[in-house]
């Protein structure tokens, strides 16, 4: 709680007064297992590890894209601008050299009183890092007007005659766990390159049963669509929304996909529709949605759009060469 307590201050301070990001139990299930494809490694900056100034972490991947590594670094907003920051900086890289990471990436949230000026802007430069991409952070009040969502499908839904949407709550249909690996699987290589060199992940049906028993741990339900091709039964997309059981006021739109060879059909609107009448229907205590895309994605940003968002804010990709 002492890690988190620096990290929760730091977000309250950017987010002016909200407390809207991961919580102790999903940062905690998302360190304890070091044997998962990926994990959090926490590092704290202080006198004592009851007392720390600064708090990073680490998001260590055991066999996916092993160029680089990503990081958090979070400061105590009271001791802010006394070197800590850079301290623990210095132990994240050297950390991601001895793990021979070629190079490592912070996602840093701007909240929207503060997008293109917020304390990364310079720290960042100064410290050897520089832009690789920024993605839009946008927000959709919940729930939506009577009708709009059904009028919103009424339209897409003639483009993907030769589609079927499912969805579900929770863990997935044995049938269709294959085809949800492989969709995770080429996600990487599927989205808008953003220099990144990314590669294919290694996911399997096991893979995304250890996904979904994480997202369980961390008291969050997992709403899913999938886009299925009626001729060949073939998977071709998918959209997650998560919901915290015990702060469901913000759902978040987690990863949505639709494979290059069968886009055009407005499948990314109607998989996101899907996700959210599983949200309608189980009553969460919801106000709104949050979702961010790269600038360079721009058919979901349109998708997002059409479905009601506004901008709320910007995530900076900063990358070092170590």
């Amino acid at each position: 709680m002492a890690w988190f307590n620096v990290l929760n201050r730091a977000e309250i301070l950017r987010d002016q007064g909200r407390s809207e990001g991961w919580q102790p139990s999903e940062w905690r299930a998302r360190a304890l297992d070091d044997t998962a494809p990926a994990y959090n490694q926490l590092f704290g900056l202080g006198e004592s590890r009851l007392h720390p100034v600064a708090v990073g972490a680490l998001e260590v991947s055991r066999d996916d894209n092993l160029s680089w590594i990503r990081g958090d670094l979070f400061v105590d907003p009271v001791e802010r601008r006394q070197g800590y920051g850079s301290t623990l900086l210095g132990h994240l890289e050297e950390t991601a050299r001895q793990l021979q990471r070629s190079s490592l990436l912070f996602w840093v949230v701007e909240d929207a009183h503060e997008r293109g000026r917020g304390p990364n802007r310079a720290f960042a430069p100064l410290r050897g890092y520089d832009v690789v991409d920024e993605s839009i952070e946008r927000v959709l009040t919940w729930p939506r007007p009577d009708g709009e969502l059904e009028r919103l499908w009424d339209q897409w839904h003639p483009f993907a005659s030769d589609y079927e949407i499912l969805s579900w709550r929770g863990p997935t249909p044995d049938e269709l766990l294959k085809g949800r690996a492989h969709l995770s699987a080429i996600m990487p290589v599927e989205v808008p390159d953003a220099g990144l060199e990314l590669e294919e992940e290694h996911w399997d049906e096991h893979r995304v049963r250890q996904h979904e028993r994480r997202v369980d741990e961390m008291g969050r339900d997992l709403l899913v669509a999938v886009a299925q091709h009626r001729t060949s039964a073939e998977l071709v997309g998918f959209s997650e929304l998560s919901v915290s059981r015990a702060r469901p006021e913000t759902a978040y739109q987690w990863d949505t996909l639709v494979t290059r060879a069968h886009r055009g059909h407005r499948l990314g609107g109607l998989l996101k529709i899907a996700t959210m009448r599983l949200l309608a229907s189980a009553n969460y205590d919801t106000h709104k949605i949050r979702t961010s895309n790269s600038w360079r994605n721009e058919p979901m940003i349109a998708v997002n759009e059409a479905l009601g968002t506004y901008v709320a804010g910007r995530i900076v990709n900063w990358r070092k060469f170590l």
